[in-house]
């Protein structure tokens, strides 16, 4: 697999190699109360790196950090749980991705750091805002939430008060909702500073 993948300078552990999971809390979340991680993701390493293409258009608006957490770091039946009956895109899929993500980076904190390449950009239109394409750089915080915020505002670059003035809809295809949920259970900040290096 890491020959085929490119990575020929490394091994590749699957974190949930032996099917052994355990269950962590969410606190605060709205929808879910716990999540189901695997064990080697908790006991095996001092430390994760999530590193992320961020990517748009996405299932959830955006593929970036707190999706790589929410989804990737969770077990296969939690991550069916955050999905819903059907995977819709809706409310709740957003409502339950951010719990999970609380819960991951919660139970790691600081053992978790999140990078995101934002490279070939090309976005669609919302809210009036032109998004911007091409190269755009790398992020990397200890905070996803901020890391993904900081990510749209690079490509789309509205300001706040015109991101909480986007319908429903264009919160869902932009991923805005996201951090809207986020912003809801006390997960990390939207706010952040930008240094460049």
């Amino acid at each position: 697999m890491s020959l085929t993948q490119g990575v020929d300078f490394a091994p590749v552990d699957v974190l949930d190699r032996d099917d052994q999971y355990e269950k962590i809390p969410v606190t605060g979340g709205k929808e879910l109360k716990e999540i189901e991680v695997p064990s080697a993701l908790l006991h095996d390493y001092g430390g994760t790196i999530v590193l992320t293409n961020f990517k748009i258009p996405s299932f959830a608006g955006y593929t970036g950090a707190i999706k790589n957490i929410g989804i990737g770091l969770v077990s296969p039946d939690a991550k069916s749980i955050v999905h819903g009956p059907g995977y819709e895109r809706s409310e709740g899929f957003y409502t339950r991705l951010a719990d999970a993500a609380k819960g991951v980076k919660d139970r790691l904190g600081d053992r978790l750091i999140s990078i995101s390449i934002i490279t070939g950009m090309h976005a669609e239109r919302i809210g009036g805002a032109t998004p911007r394409s091409g190269d755009l750089g790398i992020l990397g915080s200890l905070d996803p939430t901020a890391a993904d915020q900081a990510a749209c505002d690079l490509v789309w670059g509205l300001k706040p008060e015109e991101a909480r003035k986007l319908s429903l809809r264009e919160k869902i295809d932009s991923g805005y909702l996201q951090l809207e949920c986020l912003e809801g259970i006390g997960s990390g900040s939207r706010a952040y500073r930008l240094i460049r290096i």
